[in-house]
C-alpha cells in the first residue's frame, strides 16, 4: 500500500499558516517549534511537487494553488470533525440504531405511543421495526440479531431481562349466528362445546393454554382446531363460521373496521373476573449496542 500524500497533521499546519499569515504564528497557535511547522510544511510540498506559500519575511502568502488546497484542507479537516463527533455520540449510545421485534399480535403504533417520548429525546437513534411470531422473534433476540422483543409474557428463558409493558383483556370472536352472538357478557362454562381457532403465534399458545385450563375436566377435552396463521387472521375463520376465537380487547377497533357486523365480539367472565394477555418488552442483559443500553434506561425507568 502506498503512503498517502500527506497527513491530517500537514493539513492543520496548512490550515494554521493560512490563518495566522505566518508559520511563525501558526506554531504558537499550535503550540509547537516553528521548526516543526515549516518541516512539516516543507515536506507536504516536496510530497505534491507544488509550492503552497510563498514566504516572506513578513509572512506566508497561499499561492493560487494554495488558496484550492486550503480549501480542500478545510473540508477533509471538517469532516474528520464531524466524524470524530459521530463516533464518540455512537459510543455514548446517542446515535445510531436499535431493533425491535415485534410479535405479529400487537397492533400498529401500540409501541410508538411507549417510545414517543424517547424519540423526541434521543433523535439520532434510529428504530428499526421487524415482525414475527414470538418464538421466531425470541431465537432472533438470543442470536443478536434484534435488540429487543415485544411478546407476551410467557415461558422465557431466565437469562434473558423482561419489562411488562400493558395487559390486554382478552374477548371471544362469535359468528353472528351463534346463540350467544347478542349477549355482552358469557362465562368459560358457555363456551364449553364450541371450537377455538387458534393460531400459530405467542398469542395463539397463550389462548389455547387459557382454554385448557378454564375448561379442561377430567370427563371433558376442550375442543381446539389450531391453524398454521397469525392470530389476527383467525378473525376471518370465525366469520365463516369454523368456530369462536379469542382475541386481545385492542384490536377491536381493528376487527370493527375489516370485519364490521359480521362479528359478534363479547366479554368472557368467570369467578375470578376477565382474562388477560400480559406483553412485554424481552432483551438480552449482555447487548453491547450502546443505543440499546441507553433504551433499557429508558424503559426501566418506566417499569410499571
Amino acid at each position: 500500500m502506498k503512503r498517502p500524500l500527506f497527513d491530517l497533521w500537514q493539513l492543520l499546519c496548512v490550515r494554521a499558516i493560512a490563518e495566522h499569515g505566518s508559520i511563525h504564528g501558526a506554531a504558537r497557535f499550535l503550540n509547537v517549534r516553528q521548526s516543526a511547522i515549516s518541516r512539516s510544511l516543507r515536506n507536504l510540498e516536496e510530497r505534491l511537487n507544488v509550492t503552497l506559500f510563498t514566504r516572506s519575511p513578513t509572512g506566508a502568502t497561499p499561492t493560487t494553488f494554495g488558496r484550492e488546497f486550503i480549501n480542500w484542507s478545510q473540508a477533509i479537516l471538517d469532516n474528520v470533525a464531524g466524524m470524530n463527533a459521530r463516533a464518540r455520540r455512537t459510543g455514548k449510545g446517542e446515535n445510531g440504531q436499535i431493533t425491535v421485534g415485534i410479535q405479529t399480535c400487537v397492533l400498529p403504533g401500540r409501541f410508538s405511543t411507549f417510545t414517543a417520548e424517547f424519540r423526541t429525546t434521543h433523535p439520532d437513534i434510529v428504530i428499526h421495526y421487524s415482525e414475527g411470531t414470538g418464538k421466531r422473534l425470541l431465537r432472533r433476540l438470543q442470536r443478536g440479531q434484534i435488540d429487543f422483543a415485544i411478546v407476551t409474557r410467557r415461558n422465557l428463558a431466565p437469562a434473558l431481562r423482561v419489562s411488562p409493558l400493558w395487559s390486554d383483556r382478552i374477548v371471544a370472536a362469535l359468528p353472528v349466528s351463534h346463540p350467544l352472538a347478542n349477549q355482552r357478557e358469557i362465562s368459560w362454562h358457555d363456551l364449553r362445546h364450541d371450537i377455538f381457532l387458534i393460531g400459530r403465534d405467542n398469542a395463539g399458545q397463550d389462548f389455547e393454554e387459557l382454554v385448557r385450563r378454564k375448561l379442561g375436566e377430567p370427563d371433558m377435552h376442550p375442543k381446539i382446531r389450531r391453524h398454521d396463521i397469525g392470530s389476527n387472521r383467525i378473525i376471518a375463520l370465525v366469520q365463516n363460521n369454523e368456530g369462536v376465537a379469542l382475541l386481545p380487547a385492542s384490536w377491536l377497533p381493528f376487527v370493527h373496521d375489516q370485519h364490521g357486523h359480521d362479528i359478534a365480539i363479547t366479554d368472557i367472565r368467570d369467578a375470578n373476573g376477565s382474562s388477560h394477555l400480559e406483553f412485554g418488552i424481552v432483551w438480552r442483559p449482555d447487548n453491547e449496542n450502546p443505543c440499546a443500553r441507553n433504551f433499557v434506561q429508558y424503559i426501566e425507568a418506566r417499569r410499571p
